[in-house]
């Protein structure tokens, strides 16, 4: 919605298994949202992953981040010198997809950056229509290796005027908050979604104020572990002021309390939902192996992994993004960041 309308081709892509989910974008030949950002914008629907990416400037992987590497393992064959890869968000993924296109083999020159948060509140709504809750002020990128950030840094101002340049991917993956966000808050509200059937909103009923002192104690070792390793994490009683969406505070209940753009949003509608199933393996199963590495104490963390486990009766440590599949495991401090710096 904001691409198309600024001059730029747009090709969407599905991975096979879900590609009858563009179905109704395809027909129409376009997408309509309503909301804080309306209208109609022009995109193609490519069919062919390796078509579809030939001669993009840019690759913007907006997914699921437990099926991040999914995509990565699509366009692996395709990838040629020069190309930038962007996770949108990210959470660490630019690691773990830099080791895995290594281990598989593939030596193309490229860029793969991560944007440290969806810059929009959004469901869909129908076939090709989505409504837009809320668009953050600034959207900010951090690239893998950061020493080539200037390939990809032009690109992304095209497309987001004013993009904020973060130092590393570290910097970037930290700051997407929703695994300290949501995870906590679900497993506290745990017997009122089941309760509910379906009808739970998160936002305006999850979030008390003894939710959310808890949700600003687990914020907390997020932000050490950005401390830890010399990197700026924004906390979640800064975030809404900063992005736009609402009021600064000295309490997480008092500015989750004015963020407008969250009003409406339902759900979860069961504890099985990506609240847990993304955030738990995918955020903060990599947030707490990195804080033990690094030394500092996450307890509130790995709590939540092992009780979302329990709920669900799954291993996300072992379907999980850690530190072996993100290919840094045993890292100091300054072995990561100029690892991150350098990309080897």
């Amino acid at each position: 919605m904001e691409f198309a309308p600024s001059g730029h081709h747009v090709t969407l892509c599905e991975a096979p298994a879900f590609s009858e989910t563009l179905v109704g974008i395809g027909s129409a030949g376009s997408i309509e949202a309503t909301g804080v950002i309306s209208g109609e914008a022009a995109v193609h629907v490519g069919q062919d992953i390796g078509a579809s990416i030939a001669e993009a400037e840019v690759i913007l992987v907006v997914v699921p981040t437990m099926h991040q590497m999914t995509f990565v393992d699509l366009v692996a064959p395709h990838l040629r010198d020069g190309m930038n890869l962007v996770f949108m968000p990210g959470s660490l993924g630019s690691l773990e997809a830099a080791h895995r296109l290594r281990t598989s083999g593939v030596t193309a020159d490229i860029t793969i950056s991560e944007i440290a948060a969806l810059p929009y509140a959004t469901r869909i709504v129908g076939p090709n229509a989505v409504r837009v809750f809320g668009r953050r002020r600034y959207v900010s990128i951090g690239t893998f290796p950061a020493h080539a950030t200037d390939r990809v840094l032009p690109i992304m101002r095209d497309l987001y005027p004013g993009i904020e340049e973060m130092p590393n991917v570290l910097e970037a993956g930290l700051n997407n908050p929703n695994p300290t966000l949501h995870c906590l808050g679900v497993l506290l509200s745990a017997s009122r979604i089941e309760y509910s059937h379906g009808e739970f909103y998160y936002y305006e009923e999850g979030m008390t104020p003894h939710v959310c002192q808890a949700i600003e104690a687990i914020d907390a070792e997020r932000q050490a572990i950005g401390a830890a390793l010399g990197v700026d994490v924004l906390s979640l009683l800064d975030t809404y002021a900063k992005m736009g969406y609402g009021p600064s505070g000295d309490s997480f209940w008092s500015v989750i309390r004015g963020v407008a753009a969250l009003n409406g949003i339902k759900g979860p509608t069961e504890i099985d939902s990506r609240y847990l199933t993304e955030d738990v393996p995918i955020g903060l199963t990599i947030y707490s192996q990195l804080g033990r590495q690094l030394g500092v104490d996450v307890p509130l963390m790995e709590s939540v992994i092992h009780l979302s486990g329990a709920l669900l009766s799954r291993d996300f440590v072992a379907e999980g993004r850690t530190l072996d599949r993100c290919g840094i495991a045993g890292m100091s401090r300054d072995r990561l960041v100029d690892y991150v710096t350098s990309g080897s």
